[in-house]
């Protein structure tokens, strides 16, 4: 084939293709500008969806707020239909979308609330060298879930006194994939201090999982006794709580406690909002976690779904398994057993969740 048989032959090839694309419609000069129409329209779409929930958590007043949101739903498609040019009343809802987002996203988180009596104070922190001080220690005494008497207290920890990492996941409602998500650390003198990172309420506000997503919520971290935070779960709320042993070095536990720590007291004067995904009672801890050993977690389901997040560190070989199947130590690890049928359960709750035989006790953290 000669060179001006195989320039015919590209020209003809050239105009097959362009025949096909005409009648795909899919041929223009101006192609580029309809793929980047497109990628609008679809970004636009995004955050049409996104603004309907953002102007309805944004807003004070039920009445507002649904009315709010359901006239942003019916009217900004409505507005494109009716309103001509509709490529120029396109481009102004894009617009007001893109507004509503930054606004909501904008919102700062605040320490100035009219808290709910079990988050209204925040943990402090002091640390100088091997001493550490931590002040506003949780220890609640509950006769029901909504009747008990505040109580805070401050104490003293050596952090080379650190022994051992628990963690603890806590189901509610007969939930298996979502489960609130607790650390404990454990001292020589047999003390355990436990941190709970929760969703900061006002005194109006009620919880939800949507409403964690759009800055509903501030975070705090809840440092407190076993007596509170876990108690409360088993004995009074009811939940089914497992406990099982981080493997872990004592430099390791050392890092991963000031790290906590020190992010607990951060929110002082830092506050940040709890978020459903990203901030969460399982997120926030294992990104403490993650940085104090210097290691990169892969993504995994069971990180969103947390209710499986044991499975996770049990596949992982990061909690003391006793060479027992997963369903085996699962049913070990159940700790309501141990103490719901104690009328003196917050006698020496913490030994009691842990008795002689469920191997917690058995073995020193490790790498």
């Amino acid at each position: 084939m000669n060179e001006a048989d195989s320039n015919l032959s590209n020209e003809q090839q050239f105009a097959r293709t362009t025949k096909i694309l005409k009648i795909l419609g899919l041929y223009s000069e101006k192609l580029l500008l309809k793929l980047l129409f497109f990628a609008l329209a679809v970004i636009t779409l995004m955050l049409y969806c996104w603004s309907i929930p953002c102007i309805y958590f944004s807003l004070p007043w039920m009445w507002l707020k649904i009315t709010a949101s359901i006239l942003f739903a019916i009217g900004a498609p409505t507005a494109i239909i009716v309103f001509k040019p509709r490529r120029r009343t396109f481009f102004i809802v894009s617009i007001l979308t893109l507004a509503v987002t930054v606004c909501q996203q904008a919102i700062p988180p605040t320490n100035d609330r009219d808290w709910k009596t079990s988050v209204a104070r925040l943990p402090g922190v002091s640390v100088k060298g091997n001493d550490i001080r931590i002040f506003n220690i949780r220890n609640f005494d509950y006769r029901s879930v909504t009747d008990f008497t505040p109580r805070y207290y401050s104490k003293n920890f050596k952090l080379d006194e650190i022994k051992s990492l628990d963690y603890i996941l806590s189901y509610w409602d007969g939930n298996k994939a979502i489960a609130h998500s607790i650390f404990s650390f454990g001292f020589k003198n047999g003390d355990y201090l436990a941190v709970s990172v929760e969703t900061r309420l006002s005194k109006t506000q009620k919880q939800s999982l949507l409403g964690g997503v759009f800055n509903q919520y501030e975070l705090i971290y809840i440092l407190a006794d076993e007596r509170d935070v876990v108690r409360l779960r088993t004995n009074f709320r009811k939940e089914q709580v497992y406990l099982y042993r981080v493997i872990l070095n004592n430099a390791s536990l050392q890092k991963v406690f000031l790290k906590i720590i020190k992010r607990a007291a951060d929110l002082r004067n830092h506050p940040r909002f709890y978020n459903t995904v990203k901030h969460n009672c399982l997120t926030t801890l294992l990104t403490d976690l993650r940085k104090a050993q210097g290691k990169q977690y892969q993504f995994d389901y069971r990180f969103v779904m947390n209710g499986y997040s044991d499975k996770l560190l049990y596949d992982k070989k990061l909690i003391i398994t006793d060479a027992l199947p997963f369903k085996e130590l699962k049913k070990r690890r159940h700790i309501n057993q141990y103490i719901q049928n104690d009328p003196n359960s917050e006698i020496d709750f913490s030994k009691k969740i842990r008795p002689s035989g469920s191997g917690i006790k058995k073995k020193k953290s490790r790498m």
